[in-house]
């Protein structure tokens, strides 16, 4: 594994570049991760994946999106463009280290969200969203009632609308941005080659399925575990959704689109 920067020096992106092993695929694959506190409950799980899909032969990128982990600035005044825009710069980032002519995305929940709206007038090669979130509105909304139900000194809604959850903040400029994205109203997903991999039967997952499900390139796989991605057991351990990181890396290994 290799880490380093890239971008413009002012918002200077965190990557981490996992080298194809054995014979290298044409494709690379760049994983998008979710926000916050899902964040560092996916990092085993993004990382266990990396490893497997280079030694299945692909040049993988992770990376962190600007003012989010190790990448510069702060999330205040950061706009879902922005993220959007960190994506594409991603995929260029790995197509010029590993020489890769096509690139897939894959994104967890928020992370696919933002994945899918940057396939737009992009040339991806396939796109797998993990558990996603169905619109940036529902998202919201669902920090908002977490919000709500559970108000502390780590948990509020500040008076100029930036929600603050779990030491992690979303501010409204980015609130903004998101509430403009919504999964079933994307039509080039209609076309591209993607898959949706669950760990759980959901109703926003159903919806998908039915929107999308006249793609002949469109697949769905329900891959349950003993607990989903975000589970934290008795003494804080996180534990590590082996089915649907395999289901993820079957899915790879299927071929280019």
């Amino acid at each position: 594994m290799q880490t380093f920067y890239f971008g413009p020096a002012a918002t200077s992106l965190y990557g981490a570049y996992h080298e194809p092993q054995g014979v290298p695929r044409r494709e690379g694959i760049v994983l998008c991760y979710p926000f916050g506190q899902e964040y560092m409950r996916a990092h085993r799980s993004f990382r266990r994946l990396a490893i497997n899909l280079a030694a299945k032969g692909f040049a993988v990128l992770r990376f962190d999106y600007r003012g989010c982990g190790d990448s510069a600035g702060d999330t205040p005044g950061v706009t879902c463009q922005d993220w959007i825009a960190d994506i594409h710069a991603a995929i260029q980032e790995l197509k010029d280290i590993a020489a890769v002519q096509t690139v897939s995305l894959m994104g967890l929940r928020l992370g696919g969200l933002l994945a899918a709206a940057a396939a737009q007038n992009q040339a991806i090669n396939r796109l797998v969203l993990w558990d996603c979130s169905l619109s940036g509105a529902a998202y919201c909304d669902e920090i908002g009632r977490e919000i709500a139900a559970q108000q502390s000194r780590s948990k509020f809604i500040a008076p100029n609308g930036d929600m603050l959850y779990n030491g992690f903040n979303l501010p409204s400029s980015l609130q903004t941005g998101l509430k403009q994205l919504d999964l079933l109203q994307m039509d080039h997903l209609k076309q591209m080659q993607w898959s949706l991999i669950v760990s759980h039967e959901h109703a926003n997952f159903t919806a998908l399925k039915e929107v999308y499900s006249s793609n002949p390139r469109f697949s769905y796989t329900l891959a349950p575990a003993p607990h989903d991605w975000n589970y934290v057991d008795h003494v804080g351990g996180i534990l590590w959704p082996a089915p649907i990181v395999a289901a993820i890396e079957q899915y790879f290994e299927g071929g280019l689109a």
